[in-house]
């Protein structure tokens, strides 16, 4: 790619780039955890592929050069594969018509804080998503959701792993339990969900933390969901078991495609999980465990 050049510096301010990057999504946590430093303006989550958005003058050859060197860190076959030249226009205008309300079941539709009064549903909780974590659109946060649903007892505490924008901690929430603790270790999630609690009324419910699950020890629980990467999933299950022990518990895993639901059952197994149900949507499976 030739540097990008302009003689009109305000037009510069103004113009986008989205660069496409096909990358397995098992390294997506790893790296945006490497991405943090630069100046984008977005990142979207497609399935075994990223966008990352930035301004024009904050994206040249150097840059480039440096997210190849971190992708292909974790996976040689990463590439960018588009470099999409985007006018400003009215974002805002534009993020409203496109981002739709998503009905995960009968019981519940995930909708932007602008469509909110359009809805009318038994559970309904109101996200504004910064980047495309947990917003329902994915398969994964809709099964987990259903799991939740299904085996709910009120008055429990839920740990939400890696909450992203804050989804699963609000309908625990919502299904009455006592107390949640969501958890994330990216900073722009941590925002995003301290934000969404708070428009939904779950400040004095739900506690969001700054952890990486690596490096922490979680309380005692009774609920776990956990979305995670397949690569964190199997490796986090002693730490998951810990906290269910005493209570006997439940812990609800996605973020799996169906290919590896063998070597969650394998890992479950090995670490004193029963499985009790799997639920699939398209490539993707949901698991239903609990501590022996």
């Amino acid at each position: 790619m030739n540097n990008i050049k302009s003689d009109n510096t305000n037009s510069l301010l103004k113009t986008y780039i989205n660069v496409h990057i096909s990358l397995k999504e098992e390294y997506y946590e790893m790296v945006f955890a490497l991405l943090q430093n630069f100046k984008f303006t977005g990142i979207e989550e497609k399935l075994d592929q990223i966008v990352i958005s930035f301004k024009l003058k904050d994206y040249n050859d150097e840059t480039r050069n440096e997210i190849l060197e971190i992708i292909n860190q974790f996976d040689p076959d990463a590439k960018i594969i588009k470099e999409e030249t985007l006018e400003e226009k009215n974002w805002n205008e534009e993020w409203e018509n496109n981002v739709q309300p998503i009905r995960v079941d009968e019981h519940l539709v995930i909708t932007p804080e602008w469509k909110k009064n359009e809805i009318d549903s038994e559970h309904k909780i109101i996200i504004n998503p910064k980047m495309s974590f947990g917003t329902g659109d994915h398969q994964t946060t809709r099964l987990v959701c259903r799991l939740m649903k299904k085996i709910n007892q009120p008055g429990k505490f839920w740990i939400d792993a890696g909450t992203g924008t804050g989804v699963l901690a609000i309908y625990a929430a919502l299904l009455g339990a006592s107390k949640v603790l969501a958890f994330d270790n990216n900073i722009w999630s941590i925002e995003n969900a301290i934000e969404n609690v708070e428009i939904n009324g779950f400040s004095d419910k739900i506690e969001i933390k700054n952890i990486d699950i690596e490096e922490t020890e979680l309380p005692d629980s009774d609920f776990i969901a956990a979305n995670l990467f397949l690569n964190l999933v199997v490796p986090s299950m002693p730490i998951f078991y810990k906290s269910l022990k005493k209570s006997k518990g439940h812990l609800l895993i996605s973020g799996i495609l169906k290919f590896h639901h063998q070597d969650i059952l394998e890992g479950a197994e090995a670490n004193h999980f029963v499985h009790i149900e799997s639920i699939f949507e398209d490539d993707w499976v949901a698991l239903h465990l609990k501590a022996e």
